[in-house]
């Protein structure tokens, strides 16, 4: 599996968003690293306790940026936001009930979220925000 780079996901043009979304790819880059160096397990308590502390500031600042902008999908932009947050706790609640986790699991989850969420809903506001 290789490293997220941010060229390979796309920059929706707003630089402090744009910033926050490459701490999230450090943070999946950052689980990968650990996995190659053989201590993928060490790290996943830690790895989704701070996903789970950076996604809050960002969601937070990124629909305080979209309720300024008057961004049309705002709930359902929310919505999404909710639900990662329930998928990251659940992921904390295994972990920390001892259940088996595997860092390649982990790792998918994280790196298919980003992807998605970027590339599908955060580039809509990107879009909205130039339009205006």
């Amino acid at each position: 599996m290789a490293q997220l780079d941010w060229k390979d996901v796309l920059n929706i043009g707003l630089p402090r968003i744009d910033e926050q979304h490459k701490e999230l790819i450090a943070l999946s880059n950052g689980l990968l690293q650990a996995m190659v160096n053989g201590m993928g397990a060490d790290v996943l308590e830690d790895v989704f306790n701070e996903l789970r502390d950076y996604t809050c500031t960002h969601f937070a600042d990124e629909e305080r940026y979209m309720e300024e902008l008057g961004y049309p999908q705002l709930v359902e932009h929310q919505a999404a936001h909710r639900q990662l947050t329930r998928d990251v706790d659940q992921f904390r609640i295994r972990l920390l009930s001892g259940k088996d986790l595997s860092p390649t699991e982990a790792l998918d989850f994280l790196n298919n979220w980003i992807i998605k969420h970027i590339m599908e809903m955060d580039s809509q506001i990107g879009i909205y925000a130039k339009s205006l």
